[in-house]
C-alpha cells in the first residue's frame, strides 16, 4: 500500500496542475491509456482516476464517522451547504462514470473489483453525507428532482454494469484465463459478489420507501425503456461454475442478490399511482418483461416442487428468493398485460400444483395448511463496510500475498417467524390458483375459459413421480383412492384459508378460490368416473363449497 501511494499521490500532485489538452496529447502518445511523467514514471490513467477516487471516499466516510466526536467537522462537512451540495455532487458524478455502458472483460479483473468497490461504496457514502437512516435520504433526494433523476437513472446503470462484470467471474474455470497479479477467481468472485449485494441492497431499501419506489415507477428510462427489467433478467441469469459450487458464502451471496431484485421489482409493481406494467405496454416494451415472468415461473416451479432444507441454510442464508418468486407470480398473473402469457404456460403451472394436491394427506397438510413448517428460507442483510471493503481492494493492487477476503456480518432482524412464513406461503398459492381461474374475457379467447382448471384436473391422473421437477421424499396417494384424497385436501385448504383471512388473504382471492372449488366437482366426478369414491367425493365438496 505505501508502494502504491509512492507513485499515486505524486502522479496526482504533478498531473493536476496540466490542462486538459497536455494530457490529450500525452495519452495520444501512448496506446496502452497510460502517462509517462517526469521522464520516467508510468502509470495507469484508468488506475489512477479509481484507485485515487477510491482513496478519497474511504477518507470521506471515515471523517463522516468522526463527526459525532469532532463537532468542528460537523461544520465543516455537513453544516456548509455548498460543501454538502459539492459531497451529494460527488456521488452523482461518479454514478454518471460507473453506470455508462461498458463490456467488462477478464482482461480487467483488479479494474472491475475497483469499479463493483467504487459503486456499493459511493451509495453508501450517502449515509455519511445525509442519515443512516434510509427515509431521510429519500426525502433529501426527492427534494432536489433533478439530482434524484440523474442518480436514480445513473445507479441503476452502475449497479447493472456491476452484475455483468460478476457475471464472468462466476462462469470463470481455472483454465480460461492465465493466473495475473491479485486475488484468486474464488477470492475475486466472493469479494465482486459482496459488492454487487451491496450495491443492490441499498437499491432494495431505497425502493422499500413508498415515496421512492412510485417515482421509480413513473421513470421512463428504467420502466418505459425497459433498465430496470434489464438489470433484473441479468441478475435472475447468474449462475456459476462447478468450481463454484462448493462456495458457500459465494452462492449464497448471489442467491441474495436474485431474492433482492424479486422484491424490487415487487415493490416497483405495486405502485399505488401508476401499473409498471401499463406504462411498459404504452412504451412499446412489454416483450422485456417476458424472460423476467419466465424466470419467476420456473422459481415458482422450484419454490412448489422443493424443500426449503434444499435452498435455505441459517449459515448461510439465500434470502426469501422462492418466497418473492411467488409475489411476483401473483402479481403477474393477475395482471392483463401477461394473462396471455400465463394462459400459455397453464399446463406446465397447473401440473406441479396437481402434484400438490396429489400429497398424502397428513404430507398436504403439513406443507400447506400449517404454521409449522419443518425449514423455511432464510433472509439477511449485508452489514456493508465500507473502510474494509475499500482497503482491501486496493491492497489487491499493491500486494503479490492473496490476502484474505473481509467477512461481513450478516443482520437477520427482518427475517419472517416461521408461521408468518408459512402463511404468506400458503395465501400466495390461493391466490396464484385464484388468478389462474379468473378469465378475462377482454385480453383472453373463448378457448382459454377454464382451461386452467381442465390442466388441473388432467394433472391428478399423472403420475407425480414421472414428472421432470418432483416434490421431495413425497408419498403420493394411488390413483384408485386420489379423488377422494385430493377433496380432503381441497377441504383442509379452504378451512385454513377462513384462518388465513386475518393474516393476510384477500377476501375475493377466497371466494374466487371456492368458485374454483366449487367448479371442480363435477370436474373430478368426471375424470375418476366409475371410481368407488365418486360419491363420497360429492359430498365432500358439497361440505367445503
Amino acid at each position: 500500500m505505501l508502494l502504491q501511494a509512492k507513485h499515486l499521490i505524486p502522479a496526482v500532485n504533478g498531473l493536476h496542475w496540466r490542462e486538459s489538452l497536455e494530457i490529450h496529447k500525452l495519452l495520444q502518445d501512448n496506446k496502452d491509456f497510460c502517462i509517462y511523467y517526469n521522464n520516467v514514471e508510468k502509470i495507469s490513467v484508468e488506475k489512477l482516476a479509481f484507485e485515487y477516487l477510491l482513496s478519497g471516499i474511504r477518507l470521506l466516510h471515515t471523517l463522516c464517522e468522526l463527526i459525532s466526536r469532532h463537532s468542528k467537522l460537523d461544520q465543516v462537512l455537513l453544516d456548509d451547504c455548498v460543501l454538502s451540495a459539492m459531497m451529494v455532487d460527488l456521488v452523482i458524478n461518479a454514478m454518471v462514470a460507473l453506470g455508462g455502458n461498458r463490456k467488462e472483460s477478464w482482461k480487467s479483473d483488479n479494474e472491475s473489483l475497483v469499479e463493483a468497490t467504487m459503486v456499493a461504496s459511493t451509495l453508501h457514502l450517502l449515509h455519511g453525507f445525509i442519515s443512516p437512516e434510509f427515509v431521510d435520504i429519500v426525502q433529501v433526494l426527492l427534494a432536489h428532482s433533478k439530482v434524484y433523476c440523474v442518480l436514480l437513472q445513473t445507479a441503476f446503470g452502475a449497479v447493472h454494469n456491476v452484475v455483468r462484470s460478476l457475471e464472468a467471474k462466476l462462469l470463470y474455470r481455472g483454465s480460461d484465463h492465465p493466473k495475473k497479479l491479485g486475488a484468486s477467481p474464488l477470492k475475486s468472485a466472493k469479494f465482486h459478489c459482496q459488492q454487487a449485494e451491496a450495491a443492490l441492497q441499498f437499491l432494495h431499501s431505497l425502493c422499500q420507501e413508498k415515496l421512492f419506489s412510485e417515482r421509480v415507477a413513473k421513470n421512463k428510462e428504467l420502466c418505459g425503456k425497459g433498465g430496470l427489467l434489464m438489470l433484473a433478467k441479468s441478475i435472475l441469469s447468474l449462475s456459476v461454475s462447478p468450481g463454484f459450487v462448493k462456495e458457500a458464502t459465494t452462492v449464497a451471496s448471489m442467491y441474495r442478490i436474485k431474492a433482492k431484485v424479486l422484491s424490487l421489482l415487487h415493490h416497483i409493481f405495486e405502485a399505488d399511482s401508476v401499473s409498471f406494467l401499463d406504462e411498459l405496454e404504452r412504451a412499446g416494451n412489454l416483450h422485456l418483461a417476458q424472460p423476467i415472468a419466465s424466470e419467476v415461473l420456473s422459481l415458482l416451479k422450484l419454490g412448489l416442487s422443493e424443500s426449503p432444507n434444499d435452498i435455505a441454510s441459517h449459515d448461510y442464508p439465500m434470502g426469501f428468493v422462492l418466497l418473492n418468486a411467488m409475489r411476483l407470480a401473483k402479481v403477474f398473473s393477475d395482471d392483463s398485460n401477461f394473462q396471455r402469457f400465463f394462459t400459455d404456460h397453464f399446463a406446465s403451472i397447473a401440473t406441479i400444483l396437481s402434484a400438490l394436491f396429489c400429497l398424502s394427506h397428513e404430507e398436504f397438510v403439513s406443507m400447506l395448511c400449517s404454521s409449522a413448517l419443518s425449514s423455511r428460507e432464510d433472509d439477511a442483510t449485508l452489514d456493508y463496510d465500507l473502510f474494509k471493503s475499500a482497503g482491501w481492494v486496493l491492497s489487491v493492487f499493491s500486494s503479490s500475498s492473496l490476502l484474505d477476503v473481509p467477512q461481513f456480518k450478516l443482520n437477520f432482524q427482518n427475517n419472517l417467524t416461521m408461521s408468518s412464513y408459512a402463511h404468506q406461503r400458503t395465501s400466495l398459492v390461493i391466490k396464484i390458483i385464484a388468478n389462474l381461474h379468473c378469465f378475462a374475457p377482454e385480453v383472453c379467447i373463448e378457448e382459454d375459459r377454464n382451461r386452467f382448471i381442465k390442466d388441473f384436473v388432467s394433472g391428478l391422473r399423472k403420475d407425480p413421480l414421472s414428472m421432470t421437477i418432483q416434490l421431495p421424499n413425497s408419498s403420493y396417494t394411488p390413483v384408485a383412492q386420489r379423488a377422494t384424497s385430493v377433496c380432503r385436501n381441497i377441504c383442509s385448504l379452504l378451512r385454513h384459508a377462513d384462518f388465513l383471512i386475518t393474516n393476510g388473504l384477500d377476501v375475493k382471492d377466497l371466494m374466487m378460490f371456492r368458485v374454483f372449488c366449487k367448479q371442480l366437482q363435477p370436474l373430478i366426478r368426471s375424470e375418476f368416473e366409475g371410481s368407488q369414491a365418486t360419491v363420497k367425493v360429492k359430498s365432500l365438496l358439497l361440505s367445503c363449497t
